[in-house]
């Protein structure tokens, strides 16, 4: 991965370089005459002539930027004229001259003083004609002669432009020497359009390359996926260089609007549909069928409308609809991909992921700030070269990667008998130490097992005016849960229930060392301060005292217990980090979450040196029938096997359903609930649950 990312570093220095170089080299710049602030506007029919255009009432044309004529005149397909007139400088005279354009869309045909000079795209009969053709993102040059040019006094160039889709015209407009405006125009048709030719090989190469590894070793459907979406990536990267290919539009052959159907719609939408199947399979993450059915559906439907669109304009305004589907499409692997990056066995994976896409997602920022901000469409397309790097990224990755198995089956060919032997050898050896060592382990782990079911257990006795029950179901052998009863004689004063991070022995070892400091906090202040999040304070700093430069950390509730006179009793509860737990009101047959009033939040872990944290706690009160439900988050991030979580929706369901039952009983339904929700999955955490019910 270090060579990866080195390599990705020198990629994208060496390209910005290429760039930099090609575009800022000394060539010589002859005398320009530039007419950015000379255009005028004016709305013509179908049929205007030149003559005619002459005449039509012309207003000036305040802005030289992306989408400037579609802001004027919509996007339907209107004819618009444009007039810039000039007079020629001394530098400039008895020369050929041409004029170059940056950029201008949708398609234009231009005159000087009256005579024909060039066009780019195709007009057609109109909107509905599927042989208009987009003029494309090249610079657009026109010569003018010099028997065409009035040397002295002015001369009027007329555009007509077909005002379809984001029609517009950018600055940078000149009149200026042949040479001068040619090398220019080269210069901008290369980084905008036809470099994405020399890219075309490269992805062959790349989809055939890893088509030929499926075919050889098909278990692993990452290399389809890949050679999918570089074939896909051919695809999309040929619209920007259609104009230039011998069977599209006026070429003959296929027409244009069939290209950028197949090009710009279909090809997107195959693409994204497969970047997801792509992440998933790598991540090993399992595709629901709810989920596969919703993608699938994305994927046909965007296929077929654009296949049977019956013009460009519809293709347009659908492909504006369908790109906020496409993006949430996206968006979810990539989500995926960043929720895995620092936990699970999938980190690893989410790493590589993140490192090949990188280059992607911020061009395509750079991309959105340039061409959505600051209307500049006559840059090239940055994401375009960022998917290019990526893809690189991924060829090299998964290149070495055959090559290390390559390696190996060959080495294993050659020598396989010995190689078996030896290696079997030592398994024995390694075997009887793993034995040994698990056999320790066992005893160890177990030992610890014990001393947690001494330290953590439901007290032995009951409490006045109150009903309760207590699961703890360590994931292992051993938990980082722990929990405590206060009490006096009968009398319940209160509660504590902790969650560290980690699991196992150390996590286990944690639980000891963090209950005698929850204790003795808890035990040892004064039975009149009832400032429970003043305790959680200590029990931070003393925690992180004791602890050392141990990495684990706590969340949890301390909950304190007040008994009134009339029977029912007032709750004060201070939380770090720690899930809410849920109450059902026996009176108001309502169930909800224990929130903290606003301006009472409280937020922070405990045990993490150096972290800003903020404790308050509040009251709340319980009457006879009342149930609070304590909890980890073990219990509520369980998930099945479509990883869905258990959620606090289910324990509301148990409470509404059970509330009239012991607090056994209800404890009972829901261990059955989650254990038919988890179903065959694994459980993930370790689950803590205490039933409070007032008698």
């Amino acid at each position: 991965m270090s060579r990866v990312r080195h390599f990705t570093t020198f990629l994208l220095v060496s390209l910005f370089a290429i760039m930099l170089f090609t575009g800022c080299h000394n060539r010589e710049i002859g005398p320009r005459l530039y007419l950015d602030n000379d255009f005028y506007w004016a709305l013509g029919e179908k049929d205007t002539t030149v003559k005619q255009a002459e005449k039509l009432s012309y207003q000036h044309l305040d802005k030289m930027e992306y989408k400037n004529i579609s802001r004027l005149v919509g996007n339907k397909g209107e004819y618009v004229w444009l007039k810039v007139s000039f007079e020629l400088p001394d530098e400039l005279k008895d020369d050929d001259l041409s004029m170059l354009v940056p950029y201008l869309h949708f398609a234009e045909e231009l005159y000087l003083n009256g005579y024909y000079i060039d066009d780019y795209g195709m007009f057609g009969e109109g909107p509905d004609d599927p042989n208009i053709q987009d003029a494309g993102l090249i610079a657009h040059l026109f010569d003018f002669p010099q028997y065409y040019l009035n040397q002295e006094g002015e001369n009027i160039v007329l555009i007509r432009v077909f005002a379809l889709g984001n029609a517009s015209i950018t600055p940078g407009v000149f009149v200026g020497l042949r040479d001068d405006a040619w090398a220019t125009s080269d210069n901008m048709i290369f980084w905008r359009s036809r470099i994405y030719i020399f890219l075309e090989g490269f992805m062959l190469c790349v989809c055939i390359f890893f088509l030929m590894i499926f075919i050889a070793y098909k278990q692993d459907r990452i290399y389809l996926y890949f050679s999918l979406m570089t074939f896909l990536s051919m695809l999309f990267f040929s619209g920007f260089f259609g104009g230039d290919l011998p069977f599209v539009g006026f070429h003959g052959g296929m027409s244009y609007l069939t290209f950028y159907k197949i090009s710009k719609c279909i090809s997107f939408f195959g693409l994204e549909y497969t970047f997801g199947l792509f992440v998933f399979d790598y991540m090993h993450f399992k595709h629901s069928l709810p989920e596969r059915i919703i993608r699938a559906t994305l994927l046909f439907s965007g296929v077929v409308i654009s296949a049977l669109a019956p013009n460009y304009h519809f293709l347009i305004n659908f492909s504006h609809v369908i790109l906020w589907f496409c993006l949430i499409d996206v968006a979810i692997p990539v989500g995926l991909i960043f929720r895995n990056l620092r936990k699970g066995h999938r980190r690893e994976n989410a790493r590589m992921l993140l490192i090949g896409i990188f280059p992607m997602l911020l061009t395509v920022n750079i991309d959105f700030v340039i061409k959505a901000i600051c209307n500049n469409i006559t840059l090239p397309y940055f994401s375009m070269f960022g998917w290019e790097v990526t893809m690189v990224i991924f060829f090299l990755y998964f290149s070495s990667q055959y090559n290390r198995i390559a390696a190996r089956l060959e080495y294993l060919n050659k020598s396989l008998k010995d190689e078996v032997d030896i290696q079997t050898g030592m398994l024995k050896e390694v075997n009887k130490r793993l034995e040994h060592e698990r056999d320790i382990a066992n005893k160890d782990m177990h030992m610890a097992a014990l001393v947690q079911q001494k330290f953590f257990h439901a007290p032995y006795q009951n409490f006045k005016k109150w009903d309760y029950a207590v699961c703890y179901e360590p994931l292992s052998e051993v938990s980082g849960d722990l929990f405590n009863f206060y009490y006096n004689d009968d009398v319940l004063d209160g509660i504590s229930l902790f969650d560290a991070s980690g699991h196992g022995v150390a996590a286990s070892l944690i639980t000891m060392l963090a209950e005698n400091v929850i204790r003795q906090v808890y035990e040892n202040s004064p039975k009149k301060n009832k400032d429970l999040a003043k305790k959680l304070n200590v029990i931070n700093e003393s925690f992180i005292q004791a602890k050392g430069d141990v990495d684990n950390y706590l969340t949890g509730i301390l909950l304190n217990i007040q008994e009134k006179d009339n029977g029912k009793c007032i709750l004060k509860l201070a939380n770090a980090a720690h899930p809410y737990p849920i109450i059902y009101k026996k009176l108001l047959k309502s169930i909800y979450e224990v929130l903290p009033p606003k301006g009472k939040e409280s937020y922070g872990p405990i045990g993490i040196r150096e972290l800003e944290t903020q404790y308050n706690d509040f009251e709340f009160e319980m009457e006879k029938g009342d149930i609070l439900v304590l909890f980890t988050d073990g219990l509520t991030e369980t998930m099945n096997f479509e990883r869905e979580e258990f959620g606090r929706e289910r324990i509301a369901q148990v409470l509404k359903e059970d509330n009239r039952k012991s607090a056994d009983s209800i404890l009972q339904s829901l261990l059955h609930n989650l254990n038919e929700h988890t179903g065959s999955e694994l459980r993930t955490d370790d689950v803590t649950v205490i039933i409070l019910k007032r008698k």
